[in-house]
């Protein structure tokens, strides 16, 4: 279920837009790090994260010149991931530990979203983190109790 709902429903939608859409408009998906790097606890979700990357690649080809990326946000403070996150607070602080910038805030998201969708114009098929560069360093460190 997890990667119906968080990937393939992508496609759907996108096949659904498609005939609505002006030549250079844009979809942008949101991704996380669990695409590409073992978190703990987010065993299910990753591989649904990372179908969700490649979903992008794939439509992005197929829609042109329609644009398709992915952001990929650091654990952003939400009442969903405070709920349905298990020790999303340990996540949060790990981030703003090991991440150069620390945590990012839904703002900073949604500044990418924006500019992909208004600007960016060269930019398709491709998975832009907004982490405060968490994902250059790394993971939880190994006696994380994540």
């Amino acid at each position: 279920e997890a990667h119906a709902i968080s990937a393939c429903s992508l496609i759907e939608l996108a096949r659904h837009a498609q005939p609505h859409m002006e030549r250079h408009s844009t979809i942008t998906a949101l991704a996380y790090l669990g695409a590409v790097r073992a978190i703990p606890s987010y065993h299910v979700m990753g591989p649904a994260k990372a179908s969700l990357e490649s979903i992008v690649r794939g439509l992005a080809l197929e829609m042109a010149p329609v644009r398709v990326n992915a952001v990929s946000a650091g654990p952003l403070n939400t009442v969903a991931a405070k709920g349905g996150i298990a020790n999303f607070g340990a996540m949060r602080q790990e981030m703003q530990e090991r991440a150069p910038l620390g945590n990012v805030t839904a703002d900073e998201v949604a500044d990418m979203v924006s500019f992909l969708s208004m600007g960016g114009t060269g930019i398709t098929g491709q998975t832009i983190n907004v982490d405060g560069r968490y994902s250059i360093v790394g993971g939880p460190a190994v006696d994380s109790d994540l």
